[in-house]
């Protein structure tokens, strides 16, 4: 309990940080990740804009499933949202479209521009790039990023310190910012968030053909079928259903979810069991009398997945969004 409501004090001393920076700034480019925009994004964020301009950008798509980010793309687009997307850390086409953007921004002089989103989303780099210098650290674990100052670019000032949102954690979203790298293993350890991937994405070829490149021979996810999407916001309120994609020379993947959310269930537990001592044995991660070590194969698992290592998937897909009168 002690945890928790620590946990809630710190999400709120942030709101609150985040609402002083607005009251700076004409400007927000808010970054989330194109793995998953509807869950790496904060729902506050929309309500303190004020008539700000609002810029979105999805971090990363070059890890996304191409196909999903496009139709991610037209749906913010429908929502009133100018999307773009970030293609890694060194892409300079972006930085340049929206340089060229906030200094349209509407303002009184000089457009004052906040970039904000969630703990290791990617708002230091894009910082970084959008200043043209390293003037914020860049780490790999959430909230690394101190200090405050104005860059002045020029054509508009950037506030030289990111706004630090805090994420949804309710039913499966932990899980999905897990999975991302956007929240630390207490919150989803390594294990849990295998079984998540594997009933997320077991169903799609690509995926199953990335573990057996592994030596993996995964068997196929109780929750879905061929070509199923039995999961998503509809059912339980919790993110859109995943979508894999098909990455550099394989063949297009199909779609699976977790029925319901159910990530955790004894079958996914089962499932990831099973998977992970495949991987441990053919990665040589064997602990005392060469009994695989399950929790050491779940991180390097994990950490192959959020590097794109296992090819390019998404989370979520917008059509799971239909008819709930749900949005980020």
């Amino acid at each position: 309990m002690a945890e928790g409501g620590a946990l809630k004090g710190h999400m709120a001393r942030a709101l609150r940080q985040v609402r002083r920076y607005l009251e700076a700034v004409d400007a927000v480019v808010e970054v989330a990740d194109a793995r998953a925009p509807f869950t790496s994004r904060s729902p506050q964020l929309a309500a303190m804009m004020e008539g700000r301009l609002h810029l979105l950008v999805l971090s990363r798509g070059d890890l996304a499933d191409p196909a999903t980010t496009r139709a991610w793309v037209d749906w913010f687009s429908s929502q009133g949202i100018e999307p773009y997307v970030g293609e890694g850390p060194g892409d300079a086409r972006l930085v340049s479209r929206l340089r060229r953007r906030l200094a349209r921004a509407p303002a009184a002089f000089k457009p004052r521009v906040l970039v904000a989103g969630l703990p290791n989303v990617g708002k230091s780099t894009l910082l970084n790039g959008l200043a043209g210098r390293r003037r914020a650290r860049v780490g790999a674990q959430p909230g690394v990023t101190r200090g405050k100052q104005w860059v002045d670019l020029g054509s508009f000032w950037l506030m030289d310190t990111p706004g630090v949102l805090p994420p949804r954690l309710g039913g499966t979203r932990r899980l999905v910012l897990g999975a991302l790298g956007l929240v630390g293993p207490e919150l989803a350890g390594p294990e849990e968030v295998t079984a998540f991937l594997l009933e997320r994405l077991g169903g799609a070829p690509a995926f199953r053909q990335a573990l057996a490149r592994w030596g993996v021979e995964s068997p196929r996810s109780p929750a879905a079928g061929p070509g199923q999407v039995p999961g998503g916001p509809g059912q339980n309120g919790e993110s859109p259903a995943a979508v894999a994609g098909p990455g550099p020379g394989r063949p297009a993947a199909g779609r699976t979810s977790a029925a319901g959310g159910a990530a955790t269930g004894a079958d996914g537990r089962v499932l990831a069991q099973v998977v992970l001592e495949q991987v441990a044995r053919q990665r040589g991660l064997l602990g005392p009398g060469g009994q695989p070590d399950v929790h050491r194969a779940a991180a390097v698992l994990v950490a192959a997945f959020r590097a794109g290592e296992l090819g390019r998937f998404s989370l979520e897909h917008p059509r799971m969004l239909a008819g709930t009168g749900q949005g980020p």
